[in-house]
């Protein structure tokens, strides 16, 4: 009884390809621009400025059990070739629970006089339960669910890079590089815990003086489930307005708004809708994420990441 409810738990998400495999662990977004450094740790000092940020995604509204992933990150731009940062990551699904601490930092090297390449690493600290109380069985006091299924606190790390000039950017990285492992239970047949792999590249496009158009693509693969892959456009007006639209594979269709505030502040909104038979249930996810600014350098060469 246990190893089927618990494929239902766990891979539930994934044959909807609305929030894919690798959400056991790693959640997913839609504005990869509040959530750069848990795509890739060598993001850390990338941007032009330091900045502390939120995000709160609620997957498939009016589902009972549906994701919700809330995150706050700070990356700071320490110096012209190092970056620091931090991220606090919260994911729930039905009765399974994560939070995770990473601690992240990177370097940065000029390779030519246009480009640069950021060599990333991350520490993390991650607890992992399923609460088998919220759960029903079809067998009374089934010993197999009479106790919480948990990582304990389990430490790991990660790496990536990313190469970069002012246009152009191309990143992959290793979310998870050790075996996620379960106190006194054997997941091995229903969790995969090893991780998978994420490349993305994007370009800044200039429509003229005050606009610009941003192209990005991002797949993510392993997790013991299919290939995923978004496609992002996000136009900007006057360096304030941010409108674009996304697409995740086999999954969902949505718009991505944002606004920029005194170039201090910045707020955004993501908007999904299904295209596969999630749409039966829920028609609609959300998410929503702010950002402060500070320590802005006078000049850079770094483009502008995703949204």
């Amino acid at each position: 009884m246990k190893k089927q409810v618990l494929q239902l738990v766990f891979l539930l998400p994934a044959l909807l390809a609305v929030k894919n495999t690798h959400a056991q662990t790693e959640p997913s977004y839609r504005q990869y621009k509040f959530n750069a450094l848990t795509l890739n740790p060598a993001h850390a000092g990338c941007n032009a400025y330091s900045d502390i940020s939120a995000i709160r995604t609620q997957y498939w509204v009016g589902v009972p059990g549906a994701p919700v992933t809330s995150t706050v990150s700070a990356n700071f731009r320490l110096q012209e070739n190092f970056g620091a940062g931090a991220t606090v990551i919260y994911d729930e699904t039905g009765p399974a629970r994560s939070t995770s601490v990473n601690l992240i930092g990177a370097a940065h090297v000029e390779v030519s006089s246009d480009w640069k390449l950021s060599a990333g690493l991350k520490i993390s600290a991650l607890n992992y339960t399923v609460n088998t109380a919220e759960l029903e069985t079809t067998a009374a006091n089934d010993p197999d669910m009479m106790h919480n299924i948990t990582t304990g606190l389990s430490l790991n790390a990660g790496f990536g890079f990313l190469l970069y000039s002012k246009k152009v950017f191309v990143g992959f990285s290793v979310p998870r590089v050790s075996f996620l492992r379960f106190d006194e239970t054997n997941m091995g047949q229903v969790v995969d815990k090893r991780g998978g792999y994420i490349s993305y590249a994007g370009v800044n496009i200039d429509l003229g003086r005050d606009f610009e158009l941003r192209p990005s693509v991002l797949a993510i693969y392993g997790y013991a489930g299919p290939v995923s892959l978004d496609i992002n456009a996000v136009f900007t007006a006057y360096k304030l307005i941010d409108l674009g639209v996304t697409y995740h594979a086999n999954g969902s269709i949505g718009a991505i708004a944002g606004l920029t505030i005194k170039d201090r502040f910045y707020i955004g909104y993501a908007y999904t809708y299904p295209v596969n038979a999630m749409r039966k249930a829920s028609v609609q996810s959300h998410e929503i994420g702010l950002r402060f600014m500070f320590n802005r350098a006078a000049k850079t060469r770094n483009p502008r990441f995703f949204n």
